[in-house]
C-alpha cells in the first residue's frame, strides 16, 4: 500500500518514510550479516533498530539511536517525545523482540518499524509500517528483511516522535516544566566551567581516562554531558561513578550497545561528544 499524501506530515517524517521503503525487499545475508547492522557497527545481530538508524541517517535525522532500541524508548520517555497513538513517520515500538534470523531471541530487544500509514487507525487499531529484521506477508516473502507490515496497536508500547524543528509535544513541554533537578553542577563549579568552555576548547588525551582520574580536562568532558544527559551530583574534575553513568547512558545514545557502553570515553565517544556539544575539540 502506498502513503497517501497527507498534508499533516511533515518534510521530515516524508522523507524517512520514502528512506525506509527505499529498501523494501532487501534481505539479509546467512548468519544474519546485513548492510544496516555492519553500518552501525554490530552486524549478524538483531537488527531492527539499526534500520531505524540508517534510514534516519540517510533522511539527516538526529535521533537516539536504535541499536539498542530498550535505549531508545528510555530516552523518547526522559524527554516526552512520544504518544500512544501513531503518526506518519513515527516510531513504532513493539511488546515483543526481533525475533527472525540468525541472531533471533524472544527474550532480547524490543522490535521497532517506521509507521507509514494510518488511515485505518481509528476505526481497526491498525497501521503499515515499513520494519527491518522481519518476514513478510507472502510465502515468497520468509526470509530475513525489510517488509512492509500491518500492525495493531495491541502490540505497541508506544511511538516515538522524531523531532521536529521549533516544535515541542505536550508531553516534552509538561517534563520540562516539571523536572527541576536538571541543574548539573551549582555555585561556583558551574561558572568555573562555564567560563573555561566560553571558548570550544582544545583537549589532547594523551592516555585513556579511567574511574578515579582527576584533571581539568575532566571538568569540560563533564560539562558537555550535563547537556546531553541528566549528569549532576559529580564531583567536577574527577571521573566518578555518577560521571561514569552519565557516560554509559550517552554512549548508549549514540549507539554503543552492552558492555561497550562501560561509561569510560575512548577516542570515538569524544569525537562524538565533541560534535554534538561543540564545548571542546580534541587536539
Amino acid at each position: 500500500m502506498k502513503l497517501r499524501k497527507d498534508p499533516g506530515i511533515s518534510a521530515a517524517a516524508e522523507l524517512l518514510i520514502k528512506t525506509a521503503q527505499r529498501y523494501l525487499g532487501y534481505t539479509a545475508e546467512q548468519l544474519g550479516k546485513n548492510k544496516f547492522g555492519a553500518k552501525v557497527g554490530y552486524d549478524s545481530q538483531p537488527w531492527g533498530g539499526a534500520f531505524i538508524d540508517v534510514c534516519a541517517r540517510e533522511a539527516s535525522l538526529k535521533l537516539p539511536a536504535f541499536t539498542s532500541t530498550s535505549a531508545a524508548l528510555a530516552e523518547f520517555i526522559r524527554s516526552g517525545n512520544f504518544t500512544r497513538s501513531p503518526e506518519p513517520g513515527s516510531i513504532a515500538i513493539y511488546n515483543f523482540s526481533s525475533n527472525v534470523g540468525h541472531a533471533a531471541d524472544p527474550f532480547g530487544q524490543p522490535h521497532c518499524g517506521v509507521v507509514t500509514d494510518v488511515r485505518e487507525f481509528q476505526q481497526t487499531g491498525r497501521f503499515i509500517t515499513v520494519e527491518g529484521n522481519t518476514t513478510g506477508s507472502t510465502v515468497h516473502q520468509q526470509k530475513d528483511g525489510v517488509y512492509q507490515k500491518v500492525r495493531s496497536i495491541n502490540d505497541v508500547i508506544l511511538f516515538c516522535l522524531p523531532q521536529r524543528p521549533g516544535s515541542r509535544t505536550f508531553n516534552e513541554r509538561l517534563i520540562k516544566l516539571l523536572d527541576r533537578g536538571r541543574t548539573k553542577f551549582d555555585g561556583e563549579d558551574l561558572k568555573a566551567i562555564e567560563e573555561t568552555a566560553r571558548v570550544p576548547q582544545k583537549l589532547e588525551i594523551q592516555k585513556e581516562i579511567k574511574t578515579g582520574d582527576r584533571n581539568k580536562k575532566i571538568e569540560i568532558i563533564q560539562l558537555a554531558l550535563a547537556t546531553v544527559t541528566d549528569l549532576r551530583g559529580a564531583e567536577p574534575g574527577k571521573w566518578d561513578t555518577v560521571t561514569a553513568a552519565a557516560c554509559a547512558r550517552y554512549q548508549r545514545m549514540v549507539g554503543y550497545v552492552g558492555a561497550d557502553a562501560d561509561g569510560l570515553p575512548d577516542v570515538n565517544t569524544l569525537k562524538r561528544l565533541a560534535r554534538d556539544t561543540g564545548l571542546f575539540e580534541l587536539a
